[in-house]
């Protein structure tokens, strides 16, 4: 009896070292072939890198359908109004936004799969940095050289603005690119639009019902920074955040258009809404402290 008790502790022993050692192999950042199955609930920048870098398959196995959907019909609505507000015929649009769907549809999945890499990624801000100014270059670099190819080598089958409604719908684009790309790494944070997450992932419909609330968060997210800044009396940091948004955007703006112009205007535009957002946003927090008190 007291052999096979002693018996079963050694077989339980080695069964819990073997498990040990294959979770150490399995959730290994050098080992896994997947970011995905890492439990780590914070990985480093550089080892997010490393990983891709090393499997950079993952990310067609993790493309992701959910941006993709979401993504493509998204843009190709911005081309339709943009074109249809330019006054331009049915057959020019139906154009545009075929083009814009189609590869937005492939390039947002990819998008997507990089972006929930970067998900539990550390520092927040370095990756946040990381996805804003890479994703919308790496998208509209693609997107401009998509509808210029189709505007010059095949307009005789899909024919080209006559109204410059595809430099406006580029711009408009642009702008929405930058939000974009941080509103989805918001959004995969809080464990929305994963794909190929384990018991993570949840239904598209289950994370369309959470979005509005997450949408909310978000908008208030860089003013709330600021604010909690002012009060803090760290001027200069937030200063260097409102500073920033608008920089990145102009920047982005302006470079891919080429123009000085679009830069700086652009900048001003984007200061202007987070001002005004901010300044709301401060006014709602005191009518609250108010109505608390009392």
């Amino acid at each position: 009896m007291l052999t096979g008790r002693l018996t079963n502790e050694k077989h339980q022993t080695k069964n819990i070292e073997t498990m040990t050692n294959s979770q150490e192999i399995h959730y290994s950042i050098a080992e896994a072939d997947d970011l995905e199955e890492i439990c780590d609930k914070k990985i480093s920048v550089g080892d997010v890198f490393r990983s891709l870098w090393q499997h950079p398959a993952q990310l067609i196995v993790r493309w992701n359908w959910k941006a993709a959907l979401l993504g493509a019909l998204l843009r190709a609505s911005f081309y339709f109004s943009v074109y249809k507000a330019g006054k331009e015929n049915w057959f020019v649009i139906l154009s545009a936004v075929l083009v814009e769907f189609s590869f937005r549809f492939f390039t947002s999945g990819i998008s997507g799969a990089i972006v929930q890499s970067f998900r539990r990624a550390t520092p927040a801000w370095l990756a946040t940095l990381f996805v804003t100014v890479s994703l919308p270059i790496f998208s509209h670099t693609i997107e401009y050289f998509a509808h210029y190819t189709q505007e010059t080598y095949f307009s005789s089958v899909l024919p080209a603005s006559e109204n410059n409604s595809r430099q406006i719908a580029f711009a408009v684009s642009v702008l929405f690119s930058v939000i974009s790309a941080m509103f989805n790494l918001f959004l995969m944070r809080h464990g929305v639009l994963l794909v190929g997450a384990g018991v993570e992932t949840k239904s598209l419909w289950s994370d369309l019902k959470r979005i509005p609330f997450l949408i909310y968060e978000f908008v208030t997210f860089l003013p709330d920074i600021i604010l909690r800044f002012v009060r803090e009396g760290k001027i200069l940091a937030a200063i260097g955040i409102f500073s920033a948004f608008g920089l990145t955007i102009g920047a982005l703006l302006g470079g891919f258009r080429g123009k000085w112009s679009w830069a700086w205007t652009t900048a001003l535009g984007a200061w202007a809404i987070l001002l005004v957002f901010t300044l709301l946003f401060a006014i709602v927090l005191r009518i609250i402290g108010q109505r608390i008190k009392s």
